[in-house]
């Protein structure tokens, strides 16, 4: 963190007061007034700001002063957070990690903004993206919103926040589907595509005879099935063999985790002894936050 000298602090803070109240370039005079010095004293102490990356500056008579988004780190500082947060894209996961996050202008009635530090490919974002960060560790906020500005040498980006959400804490086993249909390996691939339609569900554990995970099947595995022309073939040779799971005494952001890993929407629920317990999708995750929002 830059340490400032009191006179420089004094001008930046002017400088950001004024940006933010009219959105343009700030004249040097203006800043003059506001703090009363002399406005040579304040374009020498502007031209120390800009050295350290904290101001930007536009000559000739439309011209003035602006803050980067540093400026409003050394000024307001960053909540840090341990753990790299992920940023989707469109729903995409881009090759891009925020490592610090602050909201500001909460009380702001054109709505909230959120200064982002990030780490990674930047190259990949542009102003107008809709993305998406998180959710982030101890505060499980999720934030969506709008790219506006990109600060690509220090790294950081402005957003206009759309929606923040908040995960609850709150363990799998209490919103997984407990009334669980499980498939037969030796079934044929059109009975499980039967079976699955008439319950409406997307996919189904597959159990041998002594009730022992042993895969997982789902639409996209019979739709392969269908287009190969093999609705006779059985369930194991397309069930996934790589079941991932969760235990039912586990948080829901842990499940929201596995699903991001994994790009998939179900897990299987295990309780403590590894035996099938039910299985949570992500609509019974966003199901549940919705409920707690109406």
């Amino acid at each position: 963190m830059y340490k400032l000298s009191s006179a420089q602090r004094e001008i930046l803070e002017a400088l950001v007061k004024l940006y933010d109240k009219h959105r343009r370039l700030v004249k040097s005079k203006e800043i003059a007034e506001l703090v009363g010095k002399d406005e040579g004293t304040v374009r020498n102490i502007i031209a120390g700001l800009k050295s350290l990356g904290l101001v930007e500056s536009k000559t000739g008579p439309s011209g003035g002063y602006m803050p980067t988004l540093k400026a409003y780190e050394v000024l307001r500082g960053f909540a840090a957070t341990e753990v790299p947060v992920p940023v989707r894209k469109d729903g995409q996961l881009l090759n891009l990690v925020v490592t610090s996050v602050e909201l500001i202008d909460v009380l702001n009635p054109e709505g909230i903004r959120a200064i982002l530090r990030v780490q990674g490919d930047i190259e990949g974002l542009e102003p107008g993206d809709r993305i998406k960060i998180g959710p982030m560790p101890y505060t499980r906020l999720v934030i969506e919103g709008i790219v506006v500005y990109i600060d690509r040498y220090t790294k950081q980006v402005s957003v206009n926040v759309r929606r923040v959400t908040s995960i609850p804490r709150e363990s799998v086993g209490s919103i997984a589907s407990k009334q669980l249909i499980t498939l037969k390996p030796n079934m044929s691939i059109r009975e499980a595509a039967k079976i699955l339609s008439e319950k409406m569900i997307r996919g189904a554990p597959v159990i041998d005879d002594e009730g022992r995970l042993i895969g997982i099947i789902t639409l996209a595995d019979i739709a392969k099935a269908v287009a190969e022309g093999r609705l006779d073939a059985k369930v194991e040779e397309y069930m996934s063999k790589e079941v991932v799971t969760v235990r039912e005494d586990q948080d829901i952001l842990d499940a929201i985790r596995l699903m991001q890993k994994y790009r998939i929407g179900r897990l299987v629920v295990l309780d403590a002894m590894g035996k099938l317990k039910g299985i949570v999708t992500r609509t019974d995750i966003l199901r549940f936050i919705s409920a707690l929002e109406d």
